[in-house]
C-alpha cells in the first residue's frame, strides 16, 4: 500500500491486491467516503472500470484495505502529502 500524493482528491492510497495464488489485480484506490468510511475502487481503464465485484467480497476487500492503511505510520502518511 502507497499512500497517495497530494491533489488526487480524497484518493488516500493506492494498492495491489493479490486475489488468488493465480491472480494479482493492479491498480486500486482507497478512497475517503462519505462519512468518513473508506470505499475501494478497482482500476479504470480508459475510463472503464476493469473489474468488478460482488457486494461481499469488495466489503472484505475494503475492509483489508481499510486495516492495511491503518498500519501505516503517519510519518509516511505525511511524507507522500509532501508534509
Amino acid at each position: 500500500m502507497k499512500p497517495a500524493p497530494p491533489g488526487v482528491g480524497r484518493t488516500v492510497a493506492h494498492f495491489d491486491l493479490q486475489l488468488t495464488d493465480d491472480v494479482r489485480l493492479f491498480g486500486f484506490k482507497l478512497v475517503t467516503g462519505s462519512g468518513g468510511q473508506y470505499v475501494v475502487h478497482a482500476a479504470n481503464i480508459h475510463g472503464i472500470k476493469a473489474a468488478t465485484f460482488t457486494r461481499e467480497l469488495h466489503q472484505q476487500i475494503t475492509r483489508a484495505a481499510a486495516q492495511a492503511w491503518s498500519k501505516i505510520s503517519n510519518d509516511e502518511r505525511d511524507a507522500a502529502q509532501g508534509r
